[in-house]
């Protein structure tokens, strides 16, 4: 009897552990329906300390990840586009595809709030620097067209001083005839 006991009690123990080692187990998703979040603010620091040659083999991969299906990597070349002071920086390629890439369906399933806030605030200053880029591009056409009218007014300045120059020594010739 005693050992009718034990044994129950030994296989009442063995239940109660797989119930507790299976409970600490996470049902796995079908993978079309699994959402793999990622922090893209740790990602942008990241490649922010990347060398020029990192950023360009990051870019590759991304591009291969982006054929292959994977949403996060499009944000991914959108950051990379958009990393200042890099051989990639584009911000008029990176402004294109994230104006392209559907932000309002994913706002519950593929981005936390985080990321999303952080999306928004790169568009907001890709806006922004596509403006200054704008407005620097009318200031230097304004500049080549006032440097070019300045150089005009120089040459007819140059032309009347050297007018006045002959002018003067048709003067000086004149009163020297004058006095003889």
């Amino acid at each position: 009897m005693k050992q009718l006991l034990s044994k129950s009690l030994s296989l009442h123990l063995v239940i109660i552990s797989l119930l507790f080692t299976l409970s600490g187990c996470q049902l796995i998703d079908d993978e079309n329906k699994v959402n793999v979040k990622t922090n893209y603010s740790h990602y942008y620091l990241w490649i922010k300390s990347l060398t020029e040659e990192e950023v360009a083999q990051e870019v590759v991969k991304q591009k291969a990840q982006n054929i292959e299906g994977n949403t996060q990597a499009n944000i991914q070349l959108i950051m990379l586009y958009s990393l200042p002071n890099s051989p990639t920086h584009n911000p008029y390629r990176a402004k294109a595809m994230l104006n392209n890439y559907p932000l309002a369906p994913y706002n519950d399933t593929v981005f936390d709030a985080t990321d999303l806030a952080f999306i928004v605030m790169l568009k907001d200053q890709l806006n922004q620097q596509l403006l200054l880029i704008e407005k620097l591009a009318n200031y230097k056409g304004v500049y080549q067209q006032s440097k070019k009218v300045n150089m005009e007014q120089l040459q007819k300045i140059n032309t009347l001083n050297k007018q006045i120059i002959q002018l003067k020594k048709i003067e000086q010739t004149i009163s020297e005839r004058g006095q003889k």
